[in-house]
């Protein structure tokens, strides 16, 4: 036997081959196991990812539902409260109607004739409205008289009887508005003086002009 013959290398490199033949087959499995773990590993990071943006979603939208729930809240108190102040205002316009009432039936027991703007008052200042429409009235009601003397009509009665009549309304007047006349009299505005006693602003012009009317 002799190792420069060619046989010798032949037998050599069959040898090594059916060597590396056991051994690769023992390499492929671990490589597969790897490639295994690696896609097992992908996925699970994915499964985590996709949870997590659950997870994201489901907190904004219970964000966006209790966002919701609050506006709700919101509105409804708005709106009790929008309600609230109309049953005020129509608690204040009665108020008014029912002031006004009372002052046009002083106006009568002074012999003037009730005018429009007090059958229909309103909450806003119509202070001036009602001024002329008294200064309307007033001069009718003297201009009538003066007309009936002018033809020669005796009217000693109806001349007369507004006079009787005019100390107890003016008296009915102050006495009931005691407060005004004494603010009116110590100089304070009209606007003070309907805001210390707590009435409008055109209630208190008017009574006024009923009282100068007496006093005239």
């Amino acid at each position: 036997m002799s190792f420069g013959e060619p046989w010798f290398y032949i037998v050599i490199l069959g040898a090594a081959s059916i060597l590396y033949a056991f051994i690769l087959p023992g390499r492929k499995p671990a490589g597969a196991s790897e490639a295994a773990s690696d896609v097992e590993a992908t996925l699970e990071q994915y499964m985590a990812d996709i949870e997590k943006e659950n997870e994201e979603l489901i907190d904004l939208v219970a964000g966006m539902k209790q966002e919701l729930t609050s506006k709700q809240m919101s509105q409804q108190e708005s709106i009790a409260e929008l309600r609230q102040r109309l049953l005020e205002a129509e608690q204040l316009n009665r108020q008014l109607e029912s002031r006004m009432g009372a002052l046009e039936k002083s106006a009568s027991l002074t012999g003037l004739p009730a005018s429009g703007p007090l059958a229909t008052p309103s909450i806003s200042d119509s202070s001036t409205q009602v001024t002329v429409a008294h200064l309307d009235n007033a001069s009718l009601s003297t201009a009538e008289p003066e007309a009936a003397d002018s033809l020669g009509a005796p009217l000693p009665e109806a001349a007369g009887e507004p006079e009787a009549e005019t100390p107890g309304a003016e008296n009915s007047l102050r006495s009931r508005y005691p407060e005004l006349f004494d603010l009116y009299e110590k100089g304070k505005s009209i606007d003070m003086i309907a805001k210390s006693i707590g009435i409008q602003r055109g209630e208190v012009q008017l009574i006024l002009q009923l009282a100068n009317r007496e006093d005239a």
